[in-house]
């Protein structure tokens, strides 16, 4: 079972709505929600940050690293590549422990003898060996379990909030309809975690 304890400060987010927008209050009170739990990263980072811990694993030359070890070198890959893009990102410690724990959470990344590491008080000392297949999804698709799970009032008609809170300042070019679409598959991955209860999401 998925792993959501540690509270921690929130994190910086541009905002892209004027003070006092109603359009995306929904999504801004998930954001608020997911920054509670030091779980909050934009799409962009994430993504850089996914890249890097791939990399960062791949490193045979690094040796065997325990959990805190691959945050600060994945941290320090991803910073370099944000450089190249170019992508500004104003802390990217924060946003690499939030997307570190966000990976805790959903149990994908495996110590070298396949056992899944769980969010716990050892986990930043456990030893890493790889990764989930699927790793991406899973780590997605629990940061919506965690707020179905914390929010307690996420419905079908929240897709488009949950769309923003996930996926906003990724591509102006990429159509919100992609991402609410992507929504539904991610929301799919839960079967075994979330049923449907006239319009709510609710977890078993």
């Amino acid at each position: 079972m998925n792993q959501y304890s540690v509270s921690a400060p929130e994190i910086g987010v541009p905002s892209s709505h004027p003070p006092g927008s109603q359009r995306f209050a929904r999504s801004r009170q998930m954001v608020s929600c997911l920054k509670s739990e030091l779980l909050y990263s934009v799409k962009r980072a994430r993504d850089l940050m996914f890249s890097a811990v791939e990399r960062t694993l791949s490193d045979v030359s690094a040796g065997p690293m325990i959990v805190s070890r691959l945050t600060r070198e994945a941290v320090a890959r991803a910073r370099i590549e944000a450089d190249r893009l170019p992508f500004v990102l104003a802390s990217w410690d924060t946003t690499g422990r939030a997307v570190i724990n966000a990976m805790l959470c959903a149990e994908v990344l495996l110590t070298p003898d396949g056992v899944q590491i769980r969010r716990d008080v050892g986990a930043h000392a456990a030893v890493v060996g790889g990764l989930r297949d699927g790793y991406r999804d899973a780590t997605e698709a629990s940061l919506i379990e965690f707020l179905i799970r914390r929010m307690g009032d996420v419905t079908t008609r929240d897709h488009t909030a949950l769309a923003h809170a996930l996926f906003r300042h990724f591509d102006d070019r990429v159509p919100m309809d992609y991402f609410e679409d992507r929504v539904a598959i991610l929301i799919a991955r839960l079967a075994d975690r979330v049923a449907l209860r006239g319009d709510q999401y609710v977890a078993t």
